[in-house]
């Protein structure tokens, strides 16, 4: 039987499932004037409400997806979590614009990452080569550049963990 991986608590935040009700958060977090050229970026709110339906059932099915990141105080700070990808799944973290610069970032995924290895033994990450803030959390988590690249995409830079 799977493991429950969530909640996730660590000592400022908790992780947990995403439902519908994180609709406009989640847009605000995924959309072009914060998202900073994210992959998953969306453009509108009926994009945002696919990949939040998407990411639900992505959890049901799996039992992990891209989760929500929250403070202990319940103000929903970004999103961390896992998608499926070969060969192992695939840490991805954003964090509101509002939110960042104060390590909730690094925090989530170094839990996330932490009890994902437990259960995969081996994580990856594509991360711009433009995004030097997500390089960073990746590092300070972790992660290493691997040697194997995860996309044919010249401009994505991939990681492994451990």
């Amino acid at each position: 039987m799977q493991r429950q991986l969530l909640p996730i608590f660590t000592s400022r935040l908790v992780i947990r499932q995403l439902f519908k009700a994180d609709l406009k958060p989640v847009f605000d977090t995924l959309r072009p004037e914060t998202s900073g050229g994210r992959i998953f970026e969306k453009k509108t709110l009926a994009e945002a409400e696919r990949w939040l339906c998407n990411r639900m059932a992505e959890h049901t099915e799996l039992g992990y997806s891209i989760w929500a990141i929250e403070t202990r105080q319940a103000d929903f700070v970004g999103l961390c979590g896992l998608i499926p990808w070969e060969p192992v799944p695939m840490i991805c973290y954003a964090v509101r614009k509002q939110f960042q610069g104060n390590g909730y970032g690094t925090e989530a995924a170094k839990a996330v990452i932490e009890i994902a290895a437990e259960e995969f033994g081996t994580i990856i990450s594509t991360i711009r080569d433009s995004n030097v803030e997500s390089i960073r959390v990746a590092e300070k988590i972790g992660m290493r550049v691997s040697e194997t690249p995860f996309s044919d995409n010249q401009m994505l830079r991939s990681f492994v963990y451990p």
